[in-house]
């Protein structure tokens, strides 16, 4: 009965990050209207720090697979880069968490550390995936990567830190009592 109400977990997690991701969207960058910000990470966090990393596994994929066959507008290509940062993300903060130190001062510096990972991750995938794949020349690319790529993930990891901070103690403990994991 446990692991079925954690399979259920698993899933609501994924599905709300899902709906998260179709929106509220916003550009926080003017030099890169095109990188928009949702909420996705936030559930997809909350649901790893409630459950484990294997847990934040199938949720972020969960969500980027839902994403795909709905809405992604930018193909193959932007989900793959979604999960893979989300992935990053999410696993250095509940490693840290479940494994390190289990309250919210575990909390704050795995999604710190998860948020430079990510960022690292990012710069990464945009310069030799994504940024090849959708034609930007190779001249632009250094620009982009230090006005866009950057500047957009690190403050995407400090906007679901912060939300996921303000969240997660009433989150968590509401899931846990629904569904007793």
């Amino acid at each position: 009965m446990k692991s079925t109400r954690r399979l259920i977990a698993i899933a609501f997690f994924g599905a709300i990050a899902t709906v998260l991701m179709w929106f509220p969207k916003f550009p926080i960058l003017p030099a890169a209207p095109w990188m928009s910000y949702d909420f996705s990470d936030v559930p997809v966090l909350i649901g790893t720090f409630s459950m484990g990393p294997v847990a934040g596994f199938f949720i972020v994929t969960i969500k980027n697979a839902l994403y795909f066959l709905t809405r992604a507008r930018h193909g193959l290509v932007g989900t793959f880069m979604n999960w893979s940062t989300t992935l990053v993300f999410i696993l250095a903060a509940g490693a840290i968490y479940h494994w390190v130190k289990r309250d919210r001062w575990g909390a704050l510096i795995g999604m710190l550390i998860g948020t430079v990972l990510f960022t690292v991750v990012g710069v990464f995938l945009n310069i030799y995936v994504a940024l090849p794949i959708w034609g930007i020349p190779t001249e632009q690319v250094g620009s982009l990567v230090a006005t866009a790529v950057i500047p957009f993930n690190l403050l995407r990891g400090a906007i679901s830190t912060l939300m996921t901070m303000l969240l997660y103690r009433r989150t968590a403990d509401l899931v846990r009592s629904q569904l007793r994991i």
